[in-house]
């Protein structure tokens, strides 16, 4: 049985080391600009098929990741494992991984992940010209799930109000993103509850540095989140899955102080402030109903956000019902804005937790991208 092991493990082994060799990799050192507008080299990977033309290029922000060996430039999310032996793919560290792995990364600040990402894009470019793979220039897709889902929206609102004219997207797949983190927020405190406390420290350490907030991290972790936080968090060496053993109380008040979890409280205020500059849109809680017409939410409350961009590149917005991470209300609310847009197709139901889901989702957008190929060689 042992013989039979070993050479189980053999043959796996070389099926890997082929499936690396039909894949060709490049990490890129790029340029772009921090929260403060300031000059810096960002890191990221391209990656594109060796034995076969490309099908098209896929831009792909990663979910969230805590260790910086997850970041595409180390040893990647997993993510491109569903699109790398038939599509190129431009996939950004994002700011606090990779090259700048000693900065706090400013965690769903979506306005600047989406410049970060366009400019490695912009830059990978001229690269994958040089390698003469005869790539559509008009087969360019954005693919995100969780923080890459709401990074994807942001990407393609950032590229149809300043690039269009340099980047031109196909579709846009948005699966399960936080589109609106002041609701996320609202949602634990009404509830008490959170099932990644891990990530408590990346949205109050990365609101905190996105928007230059100066915040006393004191006045909102416990002891216990504090202690988790400087021995295990910062040094970012360990993965989620690690990290989740060690926070297994779902209570929110367990990791949040009684101030952290009262957006009255002068200081929280501050931090909410930011959360809703990282949303999309935001429609607060005691307005959710159907029948409230988007003129009248305006003026019932001041943290309302509701964009006027209106998207004019085919998207795909998928959600579970019943996703134990990233509250459905985010999606309700992105649906709330823009329903009756005709480039938007909505893909609500119950699918399962946020990990179950986002195998669906994964699969779903690789059958889709396929299957458009297919249809546009048998056009030729």
């Amino acid at each position: 049985m042992k013989r039979i092991y070993i050479i189980l493990l053999l043959c796996l082994s070389t099926v890997a080391a082929l499936a690396c060799e039909r894949v060709g990799k490049r990490v890129l050192l790029y340029p772009s600009v921090d929260q403060f507008g300031e000059p810096v080299t960002l890191s990221g990977m391209i990656s594109w098929p060796q034995k076969k033309q490309p099908k098209g290029i896929i831009l792909l922000p990663h979910f969230t990741i805590f260790a910086n060996s997850e970041a595409p430039s180390q040893n990647g999310t997993g993510e491109e494992k569903n699109f790398q032996k038939d599509f190129v793919l431009i996939m950004p560290d994002y700011i606090g991984y990779g090259a700048t792995k000693e900065r706090v990364h400013p965690y769903l600040d979506g306005e600047l992940t989406a410049r970060n990402c366009i400019d490695m894009a912009l830059h990978a470019m001229p690269i994958l010209d040089s390698l003469q793979l005869r790539i559509p220039k008009d087969s360019i897709y954005i693919v995100g799930f969780s923080q890459g889902g709401a990074a994807a929206v942001w990407i393609l609102k950032t590229i149809e109000e300043r690039y269009a004219d340099r980047i031109h997207v196909k579709k846009c797949f948005a699966g399960s993103g936080p589109h609106d983190v002041a609701a996320t927020y609202d949602e634990g405190v009404q509830n008490n509850r959170i099932l990644m406390p891990v990530t408590i420290p990346l949205l109050i350490k990365g609101t905190d540095a996105a928007y230059a907030l100066n915040l006393y991290e004191e006045h909102f972790f416990t002891p216990e989140m504090q202690q988790i936080y400087e021995q295990e968090m910062v040094k970012k060496e360990k993965t989620f899955g690690e990290l989740f053993i060690q926070t297994i109380n779902f209570e929110l008040s367990h990791w949040l102080t009684p101030q952290g979890m009262d957006k009255n409280d002068p200081e929280t205020h501050r931090l909410y402030q930011g959360f809703l500059r990282s949303s999309l849109v935001h429609y607060p809680l005691d307005t959710l109903a159907d029948n409230i017409p988007d003129s009248l939410l305006i003026n019932m409350a001041e943290d309302i956000v509701i964009p006027t961009w209106e998207p004019r590149t085919p998207m795909l917005v998928f959600h579970s019902t019943n996703d134990n991470v990233v509250t459905f209300r985010c999606a309700e609310n992105l649906h709330r804005r823009y329903a009756d847009n005709p480039y938007i197709t909505w893909d609500f139901g119950e699918y399962g937790d946020h990990l179950s889901s986002s195998n669906r989702f994964f699969k779903l957008v690789r059958e889709q991208l396929l299957e458009s190929h297919k249809s546009k060689k048998s056009r030729k």
